[in-house]
């Protein structure tokens, strides 16, 4: 199971990334510049560093105190 959601949680995660850099790209390719696209666009992207942070930390934690099943 653990397998099974780190696979889910991966892709998510670059779909999450795709998404906002598509959107900043449509964006930055229109005619006109748009200030709320573009804003958009740039909060997804820190949404995506964010949560690539909180997944390196959590990643961290976990091989530093080993990962036990029996373990609550």
């Amino acid at each position: 199971m653990k397998h099974k959601l780190r696979k889910l949680d991966l892709a998510q995660f670059y779909i999450q990334f795709i998404t906002a850099v598509l959107f900043m790209w449509k964006v930055l390719e229109a005619e006109q510049f748009n200030f709320i696209g573009f804003s958009i666009a740039l909060l997804l992207l820190i949404g995506w560093t964010l949560g690539y942070w909180r997944h390196r930390i959590v990643r961290r934690r976990i091989r530093k105190n080993g990962y036990n099943r029996n373990s609550k």
